[in-house]
């Protein structure tokens, strides 16, 4: 196996000194009271390249100071660490940030602290004004910055150069939800080319997304080390036992981790509680009451446990979880969130429980765990991911989960629409009058073909819509030139609308192949910006259809030399061609 780290036995401990005074003696060489507190003890493990290691457990449990450790922050008391490759790391929030500097500044600090060379910085600072979206806060001393502002800056210095070796703590846990979509995306990305990566985190439904393996830390020991939907329900074990491991609590019970046999011998169930109370049967039926394994989306399910007391509870809470195959929780209620008083359980007694839903999910295979405990988290058996079922999709929605839709549609007026000038932001460069050739090309969008050019310049042709985006500062008015080919236009004549942000501003007529030239006054809402262009035609033609010697099979409208904005009343002068009669349209 390749790997990218490999931890040999690493201990890291700190002393501990009761007062400075102390610390001082000690630094001079004296005797000095102190106590010792180890932070990892004799860790060891390895992580192959490209892959994404998870690291789970409390606060102190020892993940940052493991980070720092890899990244050569701290230094280990014993043991031996060797880490492959460029590193880049995010483990305290403004570690290597200057916060008098600005964005901007530190971006630069940054880099040349990671070492990356100096024609690398102008790709480096794209990267990072297009995935931290902080705009003019760039320029912006960062003592001014939230949290959340922060870790967008560092996340993406961190991952501006593509590295080796990531390295990831909580500090994610301060971004917003969108930042941090964006972030796993991100983590994703660079597991696809090649990255390692170790992830700290507190959010299972992460590491069971992104990661391979995750490990699990308690007092700085390795205490599990395996597939990240393993780890994680040890993890939640673990914390439940301190959730009700409380001196005033009455219910002081030792959970327990039970593995069973079901089905077969690779299948092995995760259980844990006091066992007060004991889940006997977990079913899964359908609408007729059958035991079911295969639902289609939509369809009605009963999820059922029948739960044996083995002493008198009040009000026990029952409650069932839905997980994906990826681990992650689709859905999950119980009696104590919806309000239900259950009434008093009888020692000796068995319960018959049911939860009646839809299965509003989308196709794939999930798994349902039950789970009998107190309103306060006192858990008396939690089976995990005992039952399995598959969803097969319908055909009229993508993704998780199938929401109930109703779908109303209407025209309203224009006016109503929010304004959201996106044209002014993509664009903000377009011209004042349109380039045909292929220099232009980005300010045309839609039905328009390649351009062409015969002794007049550049010319396009039209299919049966297209846009242009036009810069309208210092114009009241468009100037179009247009003419067609078509054989029988005189006949069937191609009327051609123009619009301006969606309203209509003119029109002409095409019944026979001469240059037709026009100007229209714009409306002062569109006037002095970026405006969005629509040529819109009543139809097409195809000029094989009229020659069966040509290859020419494109759907064609009419030809555009010209699309300006300019002062009103005062056209350009027109550099068109003379009418020509050739109805031989392809030619350049």
């Amino acid at each position: 196996m390749d790997t990218a780290i490999v931890v040999e036995h690493v201990t890291k401990c700190y002393r501990i000194y009761p007062s400075p005074w102390q610390r001082l003696r000690a630094i001079a060489g004296g005797r000095a009271r102190a106590r010792e507190f180890v932070a990892l003890d004799n860790v060891s493990l390895s992580v192959a390249r490209g892959s994404v290691l998870g690291v789970l457990g409390a606060n102190g449990a020892g993940k940052s100071t493991l980070l720092k450790i890899l990244a050569g922050i701290v230094a280990p008391t014993a043991g031996e660490v060797q880490v492959r490759g460029k590193v880049a790391s995010i483990i305290e929030l403004g570690a290597g940030f200057h916060p008098d500097f600005t964005g901007r500044d530190n971006v630069r600090l940054n880099a040349a602290i990671l070492g990356y060379p100096a024609e690398d910085l102008p790709r480096i600072m794209q990267f990072v004004e297009d995935f931290t979206e902080l705009g003019t806060y760039l320029d912006l001393p960062v003592k001014t910055y939230s949290s959340g502002m922060f870790v967008r800056l560092a996340f993406a210095v961190a991952i501006s150069a593509d590295p080796d070796v990531l390295l990831v703590d909580e500090a994610l846990a301060v971004g917003d939800a969108i930042f941090a979509h964006r972030c796993l995306a991100r983590i994703r990305e660079l597991r696809e080319r090649g990255c390692t990566i170790v992830f700290v985190t507190h959010d299972t439904n992460a590491l069971t997304q992104v990661c391979d393996r995750t490990i699990l830390l308690e007092h700085g020991r390795l205490v599990a080390d395996g597939p990240p939907a393993d780890v994680v329900d040890l993890y939640l074990v673990k914390v439940a036992e301190r959730l009700t491991a409380s001196p005033h609590d009455r219910n002081l019970v030792r959970f327990h981790s039970v593995g069973a046999t079901e089905r077969s011998a690779a299948h092995e169930e995760k259980r844990f509680g006091s066992f007060e109370a004991v889940i006997t049967d977990c079913l899964i039926e359908d609408a007729n009451g059958r035991p079911a394994e295969r639902f289609v989306t939509g369809s009605p399910a009963r999820f059922r446990m029948l739960v044996r007391f083995h002493r008198t509870i009040t009000n026990p809470v029952f409650g069932i979880m839905l997980k994906n195959r990826y681990g992650m929780e689709m859905f999950g209620t119980n009696t104590h969130l919806r309000a239900m008083e259950t009434g008093v359980a009888q020692a000796g007694t068995v319960w018959d429980v049911a939860f009646d839903t839809t299965l509003a999910l989308g196709a794939g295979s999930y798994t349902a765990s039950f789970a009998v405990h107190t309103a306060d988290g006192h858990f008396f058996d939690y089976r995990v991911d005992v039952r399995t079922f598959e969803v097969i999709g319908t055909p009229e929605f993508v993704g998780a989960v199938n929401f109930p839709v109703a779908v109303a549609i209407r025209p309203v007026d224009g006016s109503l629409g929010h304004s959201d000038d996106i044209a002014s932001r993509l664009y903000h460069d377009a011209p004042t009058s349109l380039d045909f050739s292929e220099t232009g090309e980005r300010f045309f969008a839609g039905a328009w073909h390649a351009p062409q050019r015969d002794s007049q310049g550049a010319y396009r042709w039209l299919g049966e819509e297209g846009l242009a985006f036009l810069s309208t500062r210092n114009a009241e008015a468009i100037e179009l030139e247009a003419e067609t080919y078509c054989p029988d236009v005189a006949h069937r004549p191609i009327e051609l609308r123009l619009l301006a942000d969606g309203t209509e501003i003119g029109k002409i007529v095409f019944a026979d192949p001469s240059v037709k030239r026009k100007v229209w006054e714009l409306p002062p809402s569109v006037r002095g910006k970026i405006v969005t262009l629509t040529l819109s035609a009543s139809r097409t033609w195809c000029p094989r259809s009229f020659d069966p010697q040509s290859n020419d099979a494109r759907e064609l409208s009419v030809l555009v030399r010209r699309l300006a904005a300019v002062p009103a009343g005062l056209p350009s002068q027109s550099h068109s061609p003379a009418n020509r009669l050739e109805t031989d349209a392809p030619h350049a």
